[in-house]
């Protein structure tokens, strides 16, 4: 018991001596440190001749002839803009406090530095090492090489916090005003292409075409301006090789490319030009049909992507700067196709140029008349009697193709036709004819193209609209 009394009087007293002795050691510190600002460095950026870091690989860079290169390899396009702001940043570099009677410099992590920073002129070589953050006012211990330990502000850090590949300068993606048509070369090419008005198809609704040669095939508005949208307004992720060899294109999937990008666009400023020279010139008419003609002058963008272990690779077409990119960009060239853009409606047509409509279903046909144009003042009749139609109309718009059911057209009985006369220059009639396929759905077939199958329930639902609205004007075979 006294033995255990012992030990315990005899660890106080040691606890009380290691806090004496640190706190000792505290006040010893805190004497040995004067606030006293000193300049580390204090230049003008502009006569920087050399910059080299650790950050987190060793990198260097000289200015020759007011341009900064990487002096490793003189193939790496160096970002201009990045590294002068980082010369801005190195050429001053205050400390606001000073050890004079420095330790060992372990205590301050500069035993060991976490990074380094040499700058050069033409007449001066600065060595910084930089160690460990101090336990408060966010700073942290540096060394210049003369007998001191100095404390600047812990941002000096963020300002060499590049790695080589964040100062390679990436390649410009274009602002497009316009976009005119995206071609995707892969196993299965397409050329889509964009017009207003066109007189491709049946209906001016549509404006993106898949193009055939001379043949075009209406798609989908919404999903073939997202695809173009996806192809053309999308930001490098990041740079992961400056100039990959031919042999090393195999690394990024892109030796063999799964796809490559086409895109036929206006530049944007070219079109604000065009635009003011619209506003402000009172030339004749001639001379500002010409200065349209090259202001609007189109460029191409093309780029080629490929995937390798999960990531996704793209480059400019014979760039040799190697980019990650984002797998939506990706996804939406090796997937551009018909099947994945083509229209999810089954018809969409401007009802104000349909004159009349001939029904036929169950061996009844049925006609009914468009007095006036437009949907919300349209007079239908049928019979010399007016009936309420519009709705069915809507109803019509509302079918859409199923993607999870497919089928080709081979002697089936017919369940509804439809065909619309127009007072149209091109495509006067407009014809639609749903066939019998199972029990859950039909086949549509537009001008003769099928469309694959719509939910069966949606077109017996039609036709007994049809049916009822015929039914209430009293008709009689």
């Amino acid at each position: 018991m006294k033995r255990q009394k012992r030990l315990l009087i005899l660890s106080g007293i040691l606890v009380v001596c290691v806090g004496g002795t640190v706190a000792v050691s505290q006040v010893n510190f805190e004497e040995k440190m004067s606030e006293k600002e000193t300049a580390i460095i204090d230049i003008e950026s502009g006569d920087i001749t050399r910059l080299s870091w650790n950050y987190e690989e060793e990198v260097s860079f000289a200015r020759q002839d007011g341009e900064w290169k990487y002096e490793t390899d003189d193939k790496m396009a160096v970002d201009q803009e990045l590294l002068d702001e980082i010369a801005e940043n190195l050429s001053q570099i205050t400390s606001d406090k000073m050890v004079e009677e420095v330790q060992a410099l372990s205590v301050y992590g500069l035993s060991d530095p976490s990074y380094s920073i040499t700058v050069e002129t033409e007449e001066e070589t600065y060595e910084i090492q930089i160690g460990d953050e101090t336990f408060s006012d966010g700073e942290i211990y540096i060394s210049i090489g003369d007998d001191y330990v100095y404390l600047t502000d812990a941002e000096l850090v963020d300002e060499i916090s590049y790695s080589l590949l964040d100062c390679v300068q990436k390649e410009e993606i274009p602002e497009m005003a316009s976009i005119s048509s995206v071609s995707v070369d892969k196993e299965e090419a397409v050329d889509m292409v964009y017009k207003e008005e066109s007189g491709y198809c049946y209906s001016d609704a549509y404006t993106y075409y898949l193009q055939d040669g001379e043949e075009y095939r209406n798609l989908d508005n919404e999903n073939t301006e997202n695809t173009f949208t996806t192809l053309s307004e999308f930001s490098w992720e990041e740079c992961v090789d400056y100039y990959a060899e031919d042999s090393e294109l195999s690394n990024y999937g892109l030796d063999d490319p799964d796809a490559a990008v086409s895109i036929i666009y206006t530049p944007a400023e070219e079109e604000e030009s065009t635009e003011e020279a619209d506003e402000n010139s009172e030339e004749e008419s001639s001379s500002e049909e010409t200065t349209e003609e090259e202001n609007s002058s189109e460029q191409e963008f093309s780029y080629e992507v490929g995937t390798a272990n999960d990531t996704y690779y793209a480059r400019l077409s014979g760039s040799n700067i190697v980019y990650t990119i984002s797998q939506e960009v990706y996804d939406a060239a090796v997937n551009a196709s018909y099947e994945e853009l083509k229209p999810e409606e089954v018809l969409l047509l401007d009802w104000s140029t349909v004159e009349s409509i001939d029904i036929e279903f169950d061996g009844n046909v049925y006609a009914v008349d468009i007095e006036k144009g437009g949907e919300e003042d349209a007079a239908y009749t049928f019979n010399d009697s007016e009936i309420e139609f519009g709705d069915i109309l809507d109803q019509l718009s509302e079918i859409t193709v199923s993607e999870d059911q497919e089928a080709e057209l081979s002697n089936n009985k017919e369940e509804l036709s439809l065909t619309f006369h127009r007072n149209t220059e091109e495509n006067k009639e407009v014809e639609l004819v749903f066939y019998q396929y199972n029990g859950s759905y039909c086949i549509s077939v537009l001008n003769g193209e099928e469309t694959n199958c719509v939910a069966r329930e949606s077109v017996v639902d039609l036709k007994e609209a049809i049916n009822s609205v015929i039914l209430d004007t009293n008709y009689e075979e």
